[in-house]
């Protein structure tokens, strides 16, 4: 491979902080919200131009709220519901959220109620290290490379770049490296569901269920009819049957390979806060690897165009979607899986499976594996019974390496499994709540290791996201075997 060699140049170090954040997704918002609550000063890095990362500028606006899980995430949507004068908290487990409204509550709180300083259009180019401890990060904006100096440094990039450029061992199986297949969100505007809801009664043979999904996804039009009319989460999905039947009579308007890629998953068709219009999950990459540049740009342009197919299906096909048009497209993939970075704990799916407890638990959730290949129906899906929750302990949250580098959201410490049950946003925003807690503590108290975190104080931060804390009477409530 070719190199060139770059002269030795000064870069401007532009702020001293108590603790850098990079990324602003629900985990980058989570650390950032609840360090600067507990007395950090806090920069926040994001590469994008606004907050909430895969909620907002993905369109993943669905938030899977875990049974544990009543901390920042339950404040945050309690926020959008009332800005928007809905009720959609109410319909835990599963929340539609409006992106737009995410994006406005999100800056309203975490830089004009919190102060942090946000820098938007910002990425970190490369680490200084001294050993095990981190100096300083460079930047690159518009301004070119400055540096920010920080005590503590949390990597809530989802993809664990800052730690990976810091050198910190990342986490791969069975030689591959990452699996489970991204998705490109997109939506559909002036669409008719009333009308697709009678088609669907008028042609039930149509319309049954093929694909693996969630018990509580199997809903009927009856039934997504009257959760959308009293503001609850309707999963419209399948279409399996109808897609076989179309394609193979319309076989000059789309081919076999068009008719592959629409039956990698069907169609799942998600309502939203705001009607006439649906949030569409259903593009996949069987090849996806995630760790390659190449292949992330490659994969984006491709599955824009299968947003594109699978909106034209809908158009010709489906009743109520005639006069409908592909609002927009995510601004980045859903991904569900890149890098991960080794901690000084790694969490398993036995963790998962037996509910495991830690002694220094700082939250708890309660979903199950659930892996994407990509492939036509390959959702993997192990729904655990009951609703006790099992833990992640604080030592997932920072990096084996490192003194003073803490990682939330889906790079943290896990298993491939693992990380498929608890990489939902609510889930990575408590992840961010708690490594915010941790670095404010360690930095206020003037602290040099991450492990001598006063591990009580972070749990009682975060208490309304453990299970073994204040919520058994909200679990009862939405996540009953009857429910």
């Amino acid at each position: 491979m070719e190199h060139i060699t770059i002269r030795e140049h000064q870069i401007p170090v532009v702020k001293n902080v108590d603790v850098f954040i990079a990324g602003g997704g629900p985990a980058g918002v989570g650390a950032a919200i609840q360090a600067a609550r507990s007395g950090a000063d806090v920069l926040l890095a994001e590469r994008l131009f606004c907050l909430g990362g895969t909620m907002t500028a993905g369109l993943m606006s669905k938030v899977a709220m875990s049974a544990c899980n009543y901390g920042l995430a339950h404040e945050i949507i309690t926020r959008m519901d009332a800005y928007q004068g809905t009720h959609y908290l109410d319909s835990r487990p599963e929340v539609p959220v409006d992106p737009e409204t995410g994006k406005i509550i999100l800056e309203q709180m975490v830089i004009d109620e919190e102060h942090v300083d946000v820098r938007y259009g910002t990425v970190v180019s490369g680490v200084v290290t001294n050993g095990r401890e981190i100096e300083a990060v460079v930047l690159s904006n518009l301004d070119g490379e400055i540096a920010v100096r920080a005590k503590y440094y949390i990597d809530c990039t989802g993809d664990g770049q800052m730690a990976f450029l810091a050198g910190a061992e990342c986490m791969t199986e069975q030689g591959e490296s990452y699996s489970s297949s991204p998705t490109l969100m997109f939506r559909i505007g002036n669409v008719d569901l009333e009308k697709m809801f009678r088609y669907e009664e008028e042609n039930p043979e149509l319309f049954v269920r093929e694909y693996n999904t969630y018990k509580r996804h199997l809903m009927t039009g009856t039934e997504c009819r009257e959760n959308i009319r009293n503001q609850i989460y309707a999963h419209m999905a399948d279409f399996v049957r109808l897609i076989r039947l179309r394609c193979s009579e319309h076989r000059d308007e789309f081919s076999e390979e068009d008719e592959e890629i629409l039956l990698r998953r069907g169609i799942l068709f998600l309502s939203q806060p705001y009607p006439n219009h649906v949030l569409v999950n259903s593009t996949t990459n069987p090849a996806w690897r995630g760790d390659s540049n190449v292949e992330l740009s490659a994969s984006m342009a491709e599955m824009r165009k299968h947003c594109h197919l699978i909106h034209r299906f809908a158009k010709r096909f489906i009743p109520g979607f005639e006069e409908s048009f592909l609002m927009d497209t995510a601004s980045m993939m859903g991904i569900r899986e890149s890098r991960r970075i080794r901690g000084e704990y790694v969490l398993t799916q036995e963790d998962i499976e037996s509910f495991k407890k830690h002694d220094d638990a700082v939250c708890s959730n309660s979903g199950g594996v659930e892996i994407h290949s990509g492939k036509k129906n390959s959702l993997l899906l192990r729904e655990l019974d009951g609703v006790e929750g099992y833990d992640i302990p604080f030592r997932a949250l920072y990096a084996k390496d490192f003194t003073n580098l803490l990682m939330a959201g889906r790079c943290f410490s896990a298993t491939h499994p693992a990380l498929s049950a608890a990489r939902n946003i609510s889930y990575c925003c408590a992840l961010g709540q708690a490594a915010g807690a941790a670095a404010a503590e360690l930095s206020g108290s003037g602290k040099k290791d991450v492990r001598d975190v006063d591990i009580r104080y972070v749990q009682e931060v975060c208490r309304a996201n453990l299970a073994t804390m204040d919520n058994t009477e909200y679990v009862k409530k939405y996540f009953s075997e009857e429910t």
